[in-house]
């Protein structure tokens, strides 16, 4: 019940996100979270006109701390609730989106243990300046955490928010040799999305990137493997699961954002390996894409 809970509270952060991102620099640049291998650890972003704010929930035995740029903590998450560093400067930056007036008794450089109870929960969610785009150069974040007194990272890239110079449609390649009983039709928009429908006997399986299987599809309906990269780098519930095959629809039919069909500089088709275990062969959903102005 309380991943359940954690899981809703994420989906309603993650639905109030504006398509907005702020930085220091020209242009808009959204903070993108990285896929986290961070185990007891879901984070979350909300980038709005107000600032970027992460929401990090942590479910394990131990403590999870929050770490600023000199890797002194200023947040502790714990299953009994959350504790924040009244002397730590970052704990007061964290409050608001810009600047802030530090107490007096912040200013003096000197940071002493203040620990106080902050939240009941074991989740919290602070702005952080680190997901602010602060250079050119910049193209990664990072915000140290540490469990247990380990050292761990929770980080992402900055993507750009500008329009694109140029418009291209994706296509699919029907001279492409065929896979029998399997359909796919491309869903235009920002970021292009595939729908796949099977209508076979057999298992067919979706492979990700890293050649994982990350979706199968078979006449009762479509399943996600949560373990996969592909699957994890999709950002959908569940995000994870003991019995790895997952059931995400009893109609075998399923649309995903896939990043292979996003228009690349060095290519110029893309291909999506399927499994078909009614030959046992790999074959693949090809296509390409259509430059239909240039701005």
């Amino acid at each position: 019940m309380k991943h359940l809970f954690i899981h809703f509270l994420l989906l309603v952060f993650a639905q109030n996100t504006f398509a907005h991102g702020s930085s220091k620099v020209d242009g808009e640049w959204q903070p993108i979270l990285a896929i986290s291998e961070t185990s007891n650890v879901t984070s979350q972003i909300q980038s709005s006109p107000l600032g970027n704010e992460i929401l990090v929930s942590f479910s394990g035995e131990g403590v999870l701390e929050v770490l600023a740029d000199d890797n002194s903590p200023f947040i502790r998450i714990t299953p009994k609730g959350v504790f924040a560093n009244w002397d730590h400067p970052m704990w007061f930056k964290a409050q608001t989106a810009g600047p802030r007036p530090l107490p007096d008794w912040v200013k003096d450089g000197k940071i002493e243990s203040k620990w106080t109870q902050v939240s009941e929960n074991t989740y919290y969610g602070w702005y952080d300046e680190r997901l602010v785009k602060s250079d050119e150069h910049s193209t990664t974040w990072n915000i140290g955490i540490a469990i247990d007194g380990q050292p761990q990272n929770i980080s992402g890239y900055f993507k750009s928010l500008s329009p694109p110079k140029k418009r291209t449609l994706v296509t699919l390649d029907s001279s492409a040799t065929p896979i029998a009983n399997l359909k796919a039709m491309i869903i235009p928009g920002v970021d292009s999305a595939i729908r796949v429908s099977y209508s076979g006997d057999h298992h067919m399986v979706v492979l990700d990137e890293q050649d994982e299987p990350m979706l199968r599809f078979s006449p009762k309906g479509v399943e996600a493997n949560t373990s996969s990269s592909g699957w994890k780098a999709l950002g959908r519930q569940p995000y994870e699961s003991a019995e790895g095959w997952v059931l995400l629809s009893s109609y075998a039919a399923y649309t995903w954002p896939d990043s292979r069909i996003q228009s690349a500089k060095d290519s110029e088709s893309w291909a999506i390996p399927v499994f078909c275990h009614s030959d046992k062969v790999i074959k693949n959903i090809e296509g390409g894409w259509l430059e239909v102005a240039r701005l």
